[in-house]
């Protein structure tokens, strides 16, 4: 394997972080780390790719940026590997000789699975293997030429980051893992192969309905903390089997299918239930690693603490003057508390939002939204007798 040096030229101060845009959570997590080491924010330019599926990039923006960059790291998944549009900013790296190129691979690419210039000429690296990550620290602070961090710094941030990633990581496994079926079930007699499928059906047998709407599906996913369902995928699937229809957002079952699904009913539902749990990812589990990962600092704790004791399972989000805004202000008040939450709402529930706590519920007419949902496992969780953190939020609110 060989790698490139690259040269820094003036222009050049950008880190291009190229991911298909499911993969989100990850490249935030390496910006992060990076800027935990020293790295300023403006240096690190994010590039969510789409699949191809027609959606609009800014070529332009990327082209420029491209150009900017001293350092490229595309994240190589299998949907950034099926994409057309993150395959091709990977050649305009792989061709960009005056910056040096990091390819990462997350758990589900092996190396034979790579192809091209990036399998033969260049080192792959993993960001839960402690020398990859150092590797790719030293290359950017050295074509950065910034000063690095002190050695306890650099070896914390480096422990905090592989953890998150670890769990973060986990949490995707487990909502993506395929369903796998036994040669010996009643699947056998169904042309019913995706997760997508399998778990529309469970919906269809446990609800017994032989119509359902996109909405009503896409609600149940949100509702019930399911992830990674392309219902789209699954009902024009399930449309090519007897004579199901799917018509503007609608699907119909033949009445001969549903009767055969039925009656097949008490061996598919523990095979369909499975794969709802494989891509069911609970809040109130995300919550708990997020608290034990210290993901949660002195605000967002303090957020929690409000969210237990005024016992709201909405929350609101409409402009300054909010009735919530008002409402945390006097839970501050009555605390004795600076009024660091309703100061930071906003921030508040972006985090909790990327992190699966609360959904978007209500939108305004401009589609941006006025509501969220609290999340049911965690809000059953914080207000639970069982919940762990209790004393030490309590602690907090004297402290503060």
């Amino acid at each position: 394997m060989c790698e490139r040096i690259s040269f820094f030229m003036e222009q050049r101060f950008k880190i291009f972080i190229a991911y298909h845009i499911n993969e989100e959570n990850i490249a935030t997590l390496l910006s992060e780390y990076f800027q935990n080491m020293g790295i300023p924010k403006d240096f690190i330019y994010l590039c969510g790719l789409p699949s191809n599926d027609g959606k609009v990039i800014n070529i332009d923006e990327i082209n420029t940026m491209i150009k900017c960059s001293c350092v490229n790291i595309p994240i190589l998944s299998q949907k950034f590997l099926e994409s057309t549009f993150c395959t091709n900013v990977t050649g305009a790296f792989v061709f960009d000789e005056n910056a040096l190129l990091l390819p990462v691979m997350l758990p589900e690419i092996s190396p034979n699975m790579v192809s091209g210039f990036l399998k033969d000429v260049y080192r792959l690296f993993k960001l839960d293997v402690n020398e990859d990550v150092a590797y790719i620290y030293d290359a950017v602070q050295g074509s950065l030429d910034i000063i690095p961090p002190s050695l306890t710094v650099a070896t914390n941030s480096m422990n905090a980051f592989i953890n998150k990633y670890t769990v973060t990581v986990n949490r995707i496994t487990k909502k993506s893992s395929p369903t796998l079926i036994s040669s010996n079930s009643a699947f056998e007699q169904l042309d019913i192969t995706t997760d997508d499928e399998m778990i529309v059906l469970y919906y269809i047998l446990a609800n017994q309905v032989l119509e359902v709407s996109k909405k009503t599906i896409e609600e149940w996913l949100t509702e019930a903390e399911i992830y990674d369902v392309d219902v789209e995928n699954a009902f024009k699937l399930l449309a090519t089997i007897g004579y199901a229809r799917y018509h503007e957002g609608i699907l119909k079952i033949d009445i001969i299918t549903f009767r055969r699904w039925s009656k097949m009913s008490e061996e598919l539902l523990p095979i369909l239930t499975t794969c709802v749990s494989n891509h069911t990812v609970l809040s109130a589990e995300i919550f708990e690693d997020m608290w034990y990962n210290d993901e949660l600092n002195t605000t967002l704790k303090l957020f929690t603490a409000y969210l237990i004791d005024e016992a709201t399972p909405v929350l609101t989000c409409r402009n300054a003057s909010d009735p919530q805004i008002h409402n945390i202000i006097s839970w501050e008040n009555k605390n004795g508390l600076p009024n660091t939450v309703s100061n930071n709402y906003q921030k508040c529930l972006q985090v909790f939002e990327q992190n699966n706590l609360i959904y978007e519920s209500d939108w305004s007419i401009h589609g941006n939204p006025r509501k969220y949902n609290i999340n049911k496992s965690f809000y059953n969780y914080i207000l639970s007798n069982d919940f762990p953190h209790r004393h030490e939020l309590s602690e907090l609110k004297i402290r503060n």
